[in-house]
């Protein structure tokens, strides 16, 4: 009778630990991270993120590990001097007129930093890095086959622009990014400063910008596309001081695939910029669509436990 009872103990805490694996897994797993070739990839269990720092200006990709059918693109085009005509602070493109020849950003040279950590154990909680590039802008160009006669001249100057990237496990569905720009000269005191980015989505696993992405919209600060999602404050900061922020989109400037969105900041001298959007993936449904399907498995685990514990009580008796 005794080894029967001890045997069956031994049965009902293995169930019990066969049943406590799954929930220790999950707990226990941190942030994946790799740098290579100018690739960095990170990946958390609601978000899988690529971003391309070379041969291409800086580019995005991202989808959801649950459900990855689509992926998500959002690749930086340029910065540009503009008026702004009503003075409403928003750059729009039917009214507002570039002043000078934009900035387009560079396809390569963006320098690594290299991965900053945070750990709880073994277990990766954040990951921090940037790229950063330099890049002299000529806001008056020669050969450009265009007057810029009505504009004051303009020696070139060098602009510093770096990315940082922050992703931590507090919000494993996002990633926050902060935008730094350095050194940027006004041709004008009452101009905005336009920062053109476009957002695409395309078959998993295809590397470039695609289609425009689905069921594109804003809601408040946040642009919204399938469950992707693109999320921005409307301050930014240039030594302290607080600037205000504002958001067009539609059509590109040029040739751009996608939905171009324009973020708009005022004229903040000769100061050193600092903006901090949000990239990120909403909750799909695929994990409750795990969760239903392993349902029969966890009802046959449940009642094992059940049926153990009383004969166990029996045995007892």
């Amino acid at each position: 009778m005794t080894i029967h009872r001890n045997t069956l103990i031994a049965l009902f805490a293995l169930v019990l630990l066969g049943l406590g694996v799954p929930l220790v897994a999950a707990q226990g797993s941190g942030i994946q991270y790799q740098h290579s070739a100018g690739i960095v990839t990170l990946e958390t269990e609601d978000l899988s993120l690529r971003i391309t720092g070379v041969n291409e200006v800086p580019h995005f990709h991202w989808w959801d590990p649950d459900s990855p059918t689509v992926d998500y693109h959002v690749m930086f085009v340029k910065f540009f001097e503009a008026n702004d005509t009503n003075s409403n602070g928003v750059y729009d493109i039917d009214t507002d007129v570039m002043v000078g020849p934009p900035l387009a950003l560079p396809t390569t040279d963006w320098e690594f930093s290299g991965f900053e950590l945070e750990q709880e154990g073994d277990n990766v909680t954040a990951v921090h890095f940037n790229f950063t590039s330099t890049e002299e802008h000529e806001p008056r160009p020669i050969d450009a086959g265009e007057s810029y006669g009505s504009l004051p001249e303009m020696e070139p100057f060098d602009v510093m622009i770096q990315i940082r990237v922050h992703i931590d496990l507090e919000n494993p569905g996002e990633m926050k990014f902060d935008l730094i720009v350095d050194g940027w000269q006004w041709t004008f005191d009452d101009t905005i400063l336009v920062f053109h980015f476009t957002v695409t989505e395309s078959n998993h696993g295809v590397s470039q910008a695609g289609t425009d992405p689905t069921n594109f919209q804003r809601t408040g600060t946040k642009f919204s596309f399938g469950n992707g999602y693109m999320e921005y404050n409307e301050t930014a900061l240039a030594a302290q001081n607080t600037l205000e922020v504002k958001a067009s989109y539609g059509e590109g400037t040029g040739l751009e695939a996608g939905e171009s969105v324009y973020l708009a900041f005022e004229n903040f001298g000769n100061e050193t910029l600092e903006y901090d959007p949000i990239l990120g993936i909403e909750p799909s449904t695929a994990g409750l669509d795990i969760l239903l399907a392993n349902l029969p498995w966890i009802g046959a685990g449940v009642l094992a436990v059940v049926v153990i514990a009383v004969i166990v009580l029996k045995l007892k008796k």
